[in-house]
């Protein structure tokens, strides 16, 4: 009789090498945030400018760096929390991922716009309008992290959209307010994104916390885990009372 030679199941593709990628990605982003400013050091240098005068001159383009820094660095910290490199990748969850990394590379192009030119209303839109986007697109991204993880069986937070989709919420209104009032001040809405993301988990909108929905009590503090008793599906009997 002939053996019969098993055929090995095809190896599962992960995100980690993914992930390594857009790390690099990112910090080449934030590495191009720069390069406006070096231009203008450079002309500061021949003109034999003193600091004071060139941070007077540049201060807009200053603050446009800084605060595109900022919020590259927490895109990044929300991605990092959200993409595990043990999860499956599929073809959906790649998609995503690089029309993300697009407006994270776009990001350079709308700060240099922004420090150089006069805030208008076009311009306020084009530079929130990216960073609305690049929210919306975290929190599907998360989604389809949650659904691939539990279709592995791998261990999954329910509550993983609610930060992008807070983030998602007030981006989406900070644009909508600097198209009536054009202005980057409204970003500072953006403080608010814990209170949201609260409010969104307490009233399950992307999931609910189990541990406080189960009423279960931390055995620490002398608690039992009624959650963990009837998954197991043994019932827990008193003892027998002393004759």
């Amino acid at each position: 009789m002939e053996a019969r030679t098993a055929t090995a199941p095809a190896p599962v593709r992960t995100s980690e090498r993914l992930i390594a990628f857009l790390d690099a990605a990112i910090a080449i982003a934030l590495t191009l945030l720069i390069l406006p400013l070096m231009e203008s050091v450079s002309e500061a240098v021949d003109e034999q400018q003193t600091l004071g005068d060139y941070a007077a001159e540049h201060s807009w383009q200053l603050l446009a760096f800084a605060l595109s820094f900022v919020i590259i660095a927490m895109f990044w910290r929300m991605h990092h929390g959200i993409q595990s490199p043990d999860t499956p990748l599929t073809q959906p969850h790649l998609t995503l991922q690089l029309a993300w990394l697009f407006t994270i590379t776009v990001m350079p192009v709308v700060t240099a716009l922004t420090g150089g030119l006069d805030t208008d209303r076009p311009l306020v839109a084009s530079y929130i309008g990216n960073l609305a986007v690049s929210a919306w697109l975290l929190f599907v991204i998360a989604l389809v992290e949650r659904r691939d993880r539990t279709a592995a069986g791998l261990p999954v937070d329910a509550t993983l959209p609610a930060t992008p989709l807070a983030v998602a919420l007030l981006f989406t209104l900070t644009l909508l307010l600097a198209l009536i009032v054009p202005s980057y001040s409204w970003l500072f809405l953006m403080a608010l994104s814990g209170l949201v993301r609260a409010v969104l988990v307490r009233f399950g909108v992307v999931g609910r916390d189990r541990a406080a929905d189960s009423g279960a009590r931390d055995p620490a503090d002398g608690g039992v885990d009624d959650t963990a008793e009837h998954s197991s599906g043994i019932e827990k009997r008193p003892p027998p009372s002393a004759p």
